[in-house]
């Protein structure tokens, strides 16, 4: 794959990643509309890889207040708003987790 399709498929997925449809979609589309090669499943996972270390720099300090909260919350510590939407996230997983088992099998 040449550089400037790399780059260009790059910036597709930033700005697609959050809108309402498929980034992923937006990926297969871009090379095929454009009449480049298919980039392959592995430059595919590299991107949304990107993303999510994007997403979780901008959060990061969220994401500690909140993991932080949940340790302590599992010590018998107080519950908090940040131990409280660690649970929430925790609980909220578990279904998605268990169906893509499933799924996957």
């Amino acid at each position: 794959m040449d550089i400037s399709h790399a780059v260009w498929l790059a910036i597709v997925q930033g700005f697609t990643e959050f809108l309402p449809i498929s980034s992923s979609g937006h990926l297969v589309l871009a090379p095929h509309v454009l009449n480049w090669p298919d980039q392959g499943l592995a430059f595919d996972v590299a991107v949304h890889l990107g993303t999510l270390l994007a997403v979780v720099w901008f959060f990061r300090s969220e994401l500690v207040a909140m993991t932080t909260a949940w340790f302590r919350s599992v010590a018998g510590g107080k519950g908090t708003a940040d131990s409280r939407m660690a649970w929430a996230v925790i609980w909220g997983t578990v279904p998605v987790a268990i169906a893509g088992f499933f799924v996957a099998g």
